[in-house]
């Protein structure tokens, strides 16, 4: 997931966006970083992608806006013309072909994505990044990865909190939060928050923007002066 914040005047506006795999981060933060002009660009860096296979449509991958300008174009045909349905499905079918499995990726070429990912949008754009980490690997869970253990989770968490050191961009540490917590905050056996993990993981958020808001509107306040 990405996330976008604005603040005119403190007023925030939120954009979600799902990131369907880390090798496609670059194309997408590129994208939105023109189309949205963001302050603050939340990044979520799940262990996920490290322990199992990901399905990924790789035009999304390389060139996301393609995929976005057509899905507003099916709509908008759709809504006025006849038949639109039946082109569109077999439109949909030329997409199908473009998509590949990722095999789980390891830690240092995850690593390696995320950090080419900063420093080349960070040459386009003065916005703050924040990285997330993952989130504690459950011990009650019934669901089976490939690469299936609490270490894993650790390791990516570990990983992301030393490349944000290295280039100096904020992290939000869920990891670290829940460890305080036992196993109320999962849903039973798997490794979904329930209400009283997403409260806590939304506190060490709301945490972690607010210094950065901090920071912009110090900035500001220097650039004004």
């Amino acid at each position: 997931m990405i996330l976008k914040a604005q603040f005119p005047a403190l007023s925030l506006k939120f954009d979600l966006k799902y990131l369907h795999h880390p090798t496609g981060l670059k194309a997408l933060l590129k994208q939105r970083l023109l189309v949205t002009k963001p302050d603050i660009v939340l990044i979520s860096l799940p262990a996920m992608f490290a322990a199992t296979s990901w399905r990924v449509n790789m035009i999304y991958q390389i060139a996301p806006e393609i995929v976005d300008t057509a899905r507003s174009f099916r709509k908008s045909v759709e809504a006025r013309a006849k038949g639109a349905s039946a082109y569109f499905a077999r439109l949909g079918k030329v997409f199908d072909k473009a998509f590949v499995v990722q095999p789980p990726l390891g830690l240092e070429e995850y690593e390696r994505l995320v950090e080419e990912a900063l420093l080349d949008c960070g040459r386009i754009t003065s916005c703050r990044f924040v990285l997330m980490g993952p989130g504690r690997f459950n011990e009650d869970t019934n669901e089976v990865y490939p690469v299936h253990n609490p270490e894993l989770w650790s390791s990516v968490n570990q990983m992301i909190l030393r490349l944000g050191q290295r280039r100096n961009v904020a992290v939000v540490n869920t990891q670290e939060a829940l460890n305080d917590h036992s196993g109320e905050v999962f849903t039973a056996n798997n490794h979904r928050f329930s209400r009283t993990g997403h409260e806590v993981v939304g506190r060490e958020v709301a945490n972690v923007l607010a210094s950065q808001i901090a920071i912009l509107n110090l900035t500001s306040r220097d650039a004004g002066a």
